[in-house]
C-alpha cells in the first residue's frame, strides 16, 4: 500500500476529493486513502458536500463501489442513512439539514459501508470540519460532488486530490488535455499583494483596474457574454479581478483582445472554461492567478468506464504522468505511480 507521506510529501489536513465526471474513481480513491490513515494511524474525520455512497448512481443507475469506513473514523452524516446503528458510536447532533434529515457526528466501531450525504453549503462544511477536529480528528476527509467545483473551493478544503478517468473522454488525447487544463486551472498562483488587496475590500462581482486605479462595475453577475466583457474591456483596463464565476463568455472576450489584461479569480473553484478555450487563452498569453490558492496534492487515473473496457492502464499512467509531471499521477487499483 501506498505510504502518504512517500506519495504527497506534505501533512494531511482538509482533503477533498473531486471527480471530473461520473465514474473516474473518485470513491475508490476515498476508500483506499481512507485505509492508508487508518493503516498508519491517523484518526480521521469523513463527511461529503452532497450525497455519495449509493448503491446505484441516483443519476445513471450504474452500479458503484460503496463508501467502506474504517474503524475509529469519526463520520459526519444524514441521520436517515445509518441502517445499523449497532456499528457506530453516537457523537453528536448538529442543526445541518439534508433531504436525509439532519446531519450526526458518528464513530465507526468496526468495518463499515455507509452513504455520505454532507450538507450542501459550504459555511456548514466549515462549521462541520470544526466539530470533527473537536471530537479528535486529526485530518478530514471530504467526499466533493463530481458537478460541484465549489469542492475545490480553499475556504472549506486546503488540500485537494483530482480524480480523473475514462468517462472524462474516450478519446485518450482529449482526455489527457482536459485534465492537464483542469490542473492548471487548480494550481493558479497567488495574485500580487495589491490585487488581493483590492480584491478584499470589494463587494463588487466584478473590478476593473487601470493603472493601479479600480473601479467597481455594478453587476449582478460575472457570467457575462462575450460583448459584454469588450465593452467592460474597452474602459481601458490592464487587470480584471473576478469574484465570481468565470465563463466561456470572458474566455472569448480575452481572445478577441490584442493585449488582454490580466485576470484575478478569487479562486480556481470559480473557473468553468472549456478545455479547448483554456488552451486558446495560454496560447494568447492571458495570464491568470488567484487571490486565493488551491494545494492540488495528486491525480488519480481510473483507465475504464462503465461495462469494462478503456484505456490501457499503463499507457494512460505514463502518458498522463509525462504531461502532469511533477505533480503525482496515481492508478490506486493497480497501486501504481508514475515515476
Amino acid at each position: 500500500m501506498f505510504v502518504w507521506h512517500e506519495i504527497f510529501g506534505v501533512p494531511p489536513a482538509v482533503i477533498t476529493i473531486v471527480g471530473m465526471a461520473k465514474n473516474v474513481g473518485k470513491t475508490v480513491t476515498l476508500n483506499y486513502i481512507q485505509k492508508m490513515f487508518h493503516n498508519e494511524g491517523w484518526v480521521l474525520g469523513l463527511t461529503s458536500i452532497g450525497r455519495d455512497g449509493e448503491t446505484f448512481d441516483a443519476l445513471t443507475n450504474i452500479a458503484k463501489p460503496l463508501i467502506s469506513v474504517q474503524p475509529g473514523i469519526i463520520l459526519a452524516t444524514a441521520e436517515k442513512v445509518i441502517t445499523e446503528p449497532a456499528g457506530w458510536e453516537y457523537l453528536q447532533d448538529t442543526d445541518f439539514k439534508t433531504p436525509l434529515g439532519k446531519v450526526i457526528i458518528l464513530r465507526a466501531k468496526s468495518l463499515n459501508k455507509v452513504v455520505l450525504a454532507g450538507p450542501s453549503k459550504n459555511r456548514e462544511i466549515q462549521e462541520l470540519l470544526q466539530s470533527l477536529a473537536a471530537w479528535g480528528a486529526q485530518c478530514i476527509l471530504i467526499d466533493g460532488a463530481f458537478d460541484r467545483q465549489s469542492s475545490a473551493d480553499p475556504l472549506v478544503s486546503n488540500q485537494v486530490i483530482l480524480a480523473t478517468g475514462a468517462t472524462v473522454s474516450r478519446d485518450l488525447t482529449e482526455l489527457i488535455h482536459a485534465t492537464q487544463s483542469r490542473v492548471e486551472q487548480l494550481t493558479l498562483p497567488a495574485c500580487s499583494q495589491f490585487y488581493r488587496e483590492l480584491s478584499n475590500k470589494s463587494q463588487a462581482k466584478v473590478l476593473i483596474v487601470n493603472a493601479g486605479v479600480p473601479r467597481e462595475m455594478s453587476l449582478t453577475t460575472s457570467l457575462l457574454r462575450p460583448v459584454e466583457w469588450s465593452e467592460l474591456f474597452g474602459l481601458d483596463c490592464d487587470a480584471v479581478i473576478v469574484k465570481g464565476a468565470v465563463g466561456d463568455g470572458l474566455a472569448q472576450a480575452l481572445l478577441r483582445q490584442l493585449r488582454p489584461p490580466k485576470i484575478i479569480v478569487q479562486d480556481a473553484s470559480k473557473i468553468f472554461v472549456n478545455p479547448n478555450l483554456w488552451r486558446q487563452l495560454k496560447d494568447h498569453h492571458v495570464q491568470f492567478s488567484a487571490v486565493q490558492t488551491i494545494c492540488l496534492l495528486g491525480v488519480t487515473i481510473n483507465p475504464t468506464y462503465p461495462g469494462g473496457k478503456g484505456f490501457d492502464a499503463e499507457e494512460i499512467l505514463q502518458k498522463m504522468g509525462k504531461v502532469l509531471s511533477p505533480m503525482p499521477v496515481l492508478d490506486i487499483m493497480r497501486e501504481a505511480k508514475f515515476k
